[in-house]
This record gives C-alpha cells, sequence and structure tokens, in this order.
C-alpha cells in the first residue's frame, strides 16, 4: 500500500526494530521479575504435610458475602487468585505469592479450606484493607485498584469483588468448583474494604492536571440534553472503529479483495508492528489509566495501562498509510484536501479514547507522534517489493517471538501465530492481483471473513472448554 522509497536497506531497519523491541521486552520481563522476587514471603503456616502431587494453590479472600476474583486475559473467565506451587515453596506460600501477584494484595494464609483435584484452597486475610472503586449499587462486580500488581495486564485483565451466587459455571474458570465457592466464602475471615471515588493524587502532576479537563468534558456532557447525549455517544463510537482490533482485520480482508493480496500483506505487516509496539511499551511504563484512578470517568470498556494509545497509535499509522496510498502526490486538492481529512480523522480517535475515560491527553499525543515514526519507517521496509519476500516476514515473526518469550503477554503469542502463519502462507498467495468482476472481489471478502471467523470460534471454543490457559493460548 506504500510506494516505495528505498532510502535504507530493508534488513537494517528490521535489525534496529528487533533490538529495539528486544530490549523492551528485556526491561519489561526484568522489572516484573524483580517485582516478583520482591514480593516473595514465607506463610506462617507452611503445611509441609501436603499431598506429594499438589501442583496448585489458590487463596479464597471475602468481604461481607463477596469474595475477590480476578478476570483472566487468556481464558476471559472468572477465577480465585492462584497459581502453580514453585519447588521452593509449599502449598500456603504459593497461594500468598500468587494472591500477591495476581491481586496486589498482600495477604496471611489463615487455614486450610480444601484440597480439590490436585490444588490446596486456602483462607487468606489482606494486612491491608482493600481499594475498591465505588460504583453503583446495582452493580454486580466491583473492580479492585489492582493494576501495580505484578501480573495486571500479562495475566489478569481485571480484580474484582464478586458474589459467589452470581457466578454462572460457564464464566468461571474451574466450572466443577463453582458449588463450593458460597461454601468457602463463609468459612474465610473477612477483609477490611476501603471504597474510593476519586484517587487522582496517587497520579503524575500532569496527570492530575489532565484529570481535571477530562472531569470537565465529563461535567459538560452529563449536561446535554439526552438526545444530544446519543448523538455524541454515537459519534465518538464511530471515531473509535478504526483502532478495534476486529475492524482492523475487518480492513485487511475487504482491501485484500479491492487490491490484491500485495496491499493486504503491507496493511498486514504494520498492523502487528503497531500492535506489538504498542503493547511492549505499555510494559515499561506501567501508566494506570484515567478510569483506574476516578471510576466516574468510565464510558467505555478497556483494560491493562493507559500509556501509549494503541487505537490511536493504530488509527495514525492506518489512516496514514491510505493518505500515502491514495492522496499524497496526486493532485493539490487530493494531497492536502486528504491529509485534511486523515487528521481529523486520527485526532477524533483520540478524543474518543479520552471520552471514553481510558486514555490521558498525553497519551494520545505521544502516540500520534510514534505513530508519524512508524509511518516513516514502514515507507522504507513495507514496500511493495520486499513485503513479498520472505525475509521481510521472516524478521517479523522472529520479532514477535522473541517478544511474546521475553514479556509472555497473550497478544505477542497471537502476533507471533499470525506472522507465522503469513510467512508459511506466501507461497500459496498469487503473485500478482487478479482482475476480478465485483461479485468475485465480494466472494473474495466474504472467504477471508469466513476463515477468520472459523479460527476465531475454534479458539473461542478451546476457551470455554480448557480451563488451562497454556492449552488455551
Amino acid at each position: 500500500m506504500i510506494r516505495q522509497r528505498g532510502l535504507f536497506p530493508s534488513a537494517l531497519i528490521m535489525l534496529a526494530l528487533a533490538v529495539f523491541t528486544s530490549l523492551i521486552a528485556f526491561l519489561s520481563w526484568n522489572l516484573h521479575a524483580e517485582e516478583a522476587h520482591s514480593q516473595r514471603a514465607i506463610s506462617v503456616d507452611p503445611h509441609s504435610e501436603q499431598p506429594a502431587n499438589l501442583v496448585g494453590a489458590a487463596c479464597v479472600i471475602r468481604h461481607g458475602k463477596q469474595m475477590v476474583m480476578v478476570s483472566e486475559v487468556i481464558s476471559q473467565k472468572l477465577s480465585i487468585p492462584g497459581g502453580y506451587i514453585d519447588n521452593l515453596d509449599t502449598a500456603s506460600e504459593a497461594a500468598r505469592r500468587e494472591a500477591l501477584e495476581e491481586t496486589g494484595l498482600n495477604v496471611e494464609v489463615v487455614k486450610l479450606l480444601q484440597y480439590r483435584g490436585r490444588a490446596a484452597i486456602f483462607a487468606c486475610v489482606t494486612t491491608q484493607p482493600i481499594l475498591v472503586a465505588k460504583q453503583e449499587a446495582k452493580e454486580p462486580r466491583q473492580q479492585i485498584a489492582a493494576w501495580h500488581a505484578a501480573d495486571f495486564s500479562r495475566e489478569i485483565k481485571a480484580v474484582y469483588l464478586v458474589s459467589p451466587l452470581s457466578v454462572q459455571d460457564t464464566e468461571y474458570r474451574f466450572p466443577e468448583d463453582t458449588p463450593y465457592l458460597y461454601q468457602w466464602m463463609l468459612e474465610t475471615p473477612e477483609s477490611e474494604v476501603e471504597f474510593y471515588t476519586d484517587i487522582s493524587a496517587r497520579a503524575s502532576a500532569l496527570h492530575q492536571t489532565e484529570l481535571i479537563v477530562i472531569k470537565a468534558l465529563k461535567d459538560w456532557a452529563n449536561h446535554l440534553p439526552d438526545a444530544a447525549k446519543s448523538v455524541l455517544d454515537s459519534m465518538m463510537w464511530l471515531l473509535n472503529l478504526s483502532g478495534e482490533y476486529w475492524f482492523v482485520f475487518l480492513l485487511v480482508a475487504v482491501i485484500a479483495a479491492l487490491f490484491g493480496p500485495t496491499a493486504m500483506l503491507q496493511l498486514l505487516a504494520a498492523t502487528v508492528l503497531t500492535i506489538l509496539v504498542s503493547t511492549s511499551l505499555k510494559q515499561i511504563f506501567y501508566v494506570p489509566r484515567p478510569f483506574y484512578l476516578v471510576p466516574a470517568l468510565q464510558n467505555g470498556a478497556a483494560y491493562g495501562f493507559s500509556f501509549p494509545s494503541g487505537h490511536t497509535l493504530l488509527a495514525t499509522v492506518l489512516w496514514g498509510m491510505f493518505w500515502m496510498r491514495l492522496c499524497a502526490g496526486k493532485s493539490w486538492l487530493s494531497t492536502w484536501g486528504g491529509l485534511l481529512l486523515v487528521t481529523g480523522l486520527i485526532i477524533g480517535q483520540a478524543l474518543a479514547r479520552i471520552w471514553f475515560g481510558v486514555h490521558f491527553i498525553s497519551d494520545t499525543l505521544a502516540s500520534i507522534l510514534i505513530g508519524i515514526v512508524l509511518l516513516a519507517l514502514f515507507s522504507r521496509l513495507i514496500t511493495p517489493s520486499a513485503i513479498r519476500g520472505k525475509a521481510i516476514w521472516l524478521g517479523i515473526t522472529v520479532l514477535t517471538g522473541l517478544a511474546a518469550g521475553l514479556t509472555l503477554l497473550p497478544a505477542h503469542t497471537y502476533l507471533f501465530a499470525i506472522s507465522l502463519g503469513v510467512f508459511l502462507s506466501l507461497d500459496a498467495l498469487p503473485k500478482r492481483s487478479l482482475n476480478l468482476s465485483v461479485l468475485r472481489h465480494i466472494l473474495v471478502a466474504l472467504i477471508l471473513l469466513a476463515g477468520s471467523g472459523a479460527i476465531a470460534y475454534f479458539a473461542a471454543v478451546i476457551t470455554s472448554f480448557s480451563p488451562v490457559s497454556l492449552i488455551t493460548l
């Protein structure tokens, strides 16, 4: 999709990008390793007589008639905090460590509740009040401030206070355990809770200033008539589309049908590399989202860290590529009119992310700048001639594979799978764009979407039936 401007050898650019991403991945892994090591603690109750075949341990943490549960990134399901027992740990030590890594809560192991399969279930009590976002009483789940936890964003999407009676078998990672949850809760001593509506004082000075602006925007919108609110919400939803992953991969199928395999490969490579950069940077900076600090700001769903804005970064790259392909170098009107339109769409995407309460203003501005840098890089790297060769896709596959191995982020594993799939499929793609009728163009797009949908459905089935995250991954 981008015209060739071979100013730098592609191999050198790929090598530089590989070194940069590997450094980010290594720093992220090292920071998490140090944090996990510093959080390692010895339980007051070692339970040295544990069964020899025990492999896992978990903590039940209770407040009132609710218990702490984590929402997992890979399985997309709820579970109580827990994990595998290391060789150096007893079961109770593992339960305490996993609770800390997954929820950020320091706990004391009070007693053994039950052995379930090859896992030990312990009653645990926090050593400090659980910080919980104050929400409407009708909300079945109350979100716990847990962005400082070692496994947050990597393994854990969110941490909640949940009534065990509201949890369905299909949404719990170990459905055979749901009948026991209420009894485990009753046998666990209560932990204290501190509800909050605003902890913006914990943010940096810059973010505190930005939160004032975002709150003012929220207050302005709340005073609009209902009809105006509805129009504004619809507009923000539309502007946000270009950063949604499902929309981007839908776009890939449409581009393949309209412009052929070369354009599809260019768009797919740019998407994979952009997502890789944004997700890697998030693991370096650990910036909490605005609605983590002020829950009332949340208008949309999001998890993980705030900087950079992956949606804004992806929109900048995608709309920039379209401008370079269709507008740049054409007539004066096409060049500057297209640039004005693209700029408006990118700024609109940034405003939508701020409106939803999931990003700071500085997140989106920085993402636009990073996106421009990536565009300049891609214009020299992802050229029509280079993108059909195996060398560049081998480089992308190695790059995503290194990131997946070092950061352990599920998103990087998915990117590696996509890159490897493309690399192995290059020989099967047509060597040039096909001259097809309109009906056949539509048919090609539908076939690509059907194949992608089948893969997504198969993945969802595995997620539903397998409690083991590694198998799902």
